[in-house]
C-alpha cells in the first residue's frame, strides 16, 4: 500500500465518492491494515493515519477509530473496530426500533446507516410504517435513502427539502443520523437543525437522532465543514455577479434542547449520561 493509494482514499472520502461516517472509518481502516501488514505501525503508517483522520472537518468516526487502533498497536485491533462499526449501528437500530409505536410516519433527512438499520429492524419485527424522505440538497443524499425504503418494501413520500416544515405536521417522529456528537449538541448534515425547530413546533412529534459511540468527539475534533459552491445548481451563473458571495455549509448542529432522544447501542443516553461520555474516550 503506497502512499498515492491514501491520497486517492483521501481523495474520494473529500470528494463524496466514500460517504457516510462509519464507511468512511470502515475504508480508512481496510487501507490502514495493508501498511501495518506490509510493515507495521511504521512512520509511513502515521502519516497515512493523519491524512485519512483529517479527510473530513467533521470525520470524528475516523478520527476516534484510528486513535483507538494507534493506542492499541495491534493488527487485531483493526479487525475488532470494523467488527464494532459493523454490528453497533445494529444493535442502536435495533433499539430504536422496539421504542417506535406500530403505524408510525417517520421524516428522515440525508442518508444514516443507524437510521437504514433501525428501519430494516421495524421491517423485521412486521412493524408498518411510512417514511418521509427529503432529497437533502446540494447532492441529494436523499436517494440512496428512498431506493433503500423502496427495495425494502417500505411506504415512502419524497420531498423537497423545503417541503419538509409543511410535511412535519404528519410525522410522529424524526429519524436522523449523526456525524459529531459535542458538548453543544449534535452535528449533522445541513438542514437538521430546521428540521428540529419545525418538529418542536408539534409537541406529537418526536425528535431522535441515532447514533454509535464512534461519534462522540471526545477530542472536540470536528468542524462545520464549507464545501465548495461547485456543489451549487447554477452556481456557474451566479458566480459572474458582482459582489455576490456564494456560500455551501455541508453540516449544522442542532442544540440539546431541540432534541427528545439520543439513541446509542447502549440506548437512549440521558443528557447527564452523554456529558460524562464526553469526558473519556472511545474504546470498544
Amino acid at each position: 500500500m503506497s502512499m498515492p493509494d491514501v491520497d486517492e482514499t483521501v481523495r474520494k472520502i473529500k470528494d463524496l465518492e466514500i460517504q457516510g461516517a462509519q464507511t468512511i472509518a470502515r475504508e480508512s481502516l481496510t487501507v490502514l491494515s495493508k501498511i501495518v501488514e506490509e510493515e507495521g505501525f511504521s512512520d509511513r503508517f502515521n502519516k497515512a493515519a493523519e491524512k485519512l483522520k483529517n479527510a473530513r472537518p467533521t470525520g470524528v468516526s475516523a478520527h476516534n477509530c484510528i486513535d483507538f487502533v494507534k493506542r492499541r498497536g495491534e493488527i487485531e485491533a483493526i479487525d475488532a473496530t470494523i467488527d464494532y462499526l459493523n454490528t453497533a449501528k445494529d444493535d442502536a437500530g435495533r433499539i430504536a426500533a422496539d421504542m417506535v409505536e406500530d403505524e408510525s410516519i417517520i421524516l428522515t433527512h440525508c442518508h444514516s446507516s443507524a437510521v437504514i438499520s433501525a428501519f430494516e429492524k421495524m421491517m423485521d419485527l412486521d412493524r408498518n410504517f411510512r417514511v418521509i424522505v427529503t432529497e437533502t440538497e446540494p447532492k441529494l443524499q436523499g436517494v440512496k435513502t428512498a431506493k433503500e425504503l423502496h427495495d425494502m418494501g417500505v411506504p415512502v413520500n419524497y420531498i423537497v427539502d423545503a417541503a419538509a416544515g409543511l410535511y412535519m405536521w404528519a410525522a410522529d417522529y424524526v429519524f436522523v443520523g449523526v456525524d459529531s456528537i459535542k458538548p453543544s449538541g449534535v452535528l449533522n448534515k445541513i438542514g437538521t437543525y430546521l428540521l428540529s425547530l419545525a418538529a418542536a413546533e408539534d409537541d406529537e412529534t418526536e425528535f431522535w437522532f441515532l447514533a454509535t459511540k464512534d461519534k462522540f468527539d471526545y477530542d472536540n475534533f470536528s468542524t462545520l465543514e464549507e464545501r465548495s459552491p461547485d456543489e451549487i445548481q447554477e452556481h456557474e451563473h451566479l458566480e459572474k455577479k458582482h459582489e455576490l458571495v456564494l456560500e455551501n455549509p455541508a453540516f449544522d448542529i442542532t442544540p440539546w434542547s431541540k432534541i427528545d432522544k439520543l439513541i446509542t447501542e447502549d440506548g437512549a443516553m440521558k443528557k447527564h449520561e452523554i456529558m460524562e461520555e464526553l469526558k473519556g474516550r472511545f474504546t470498544i
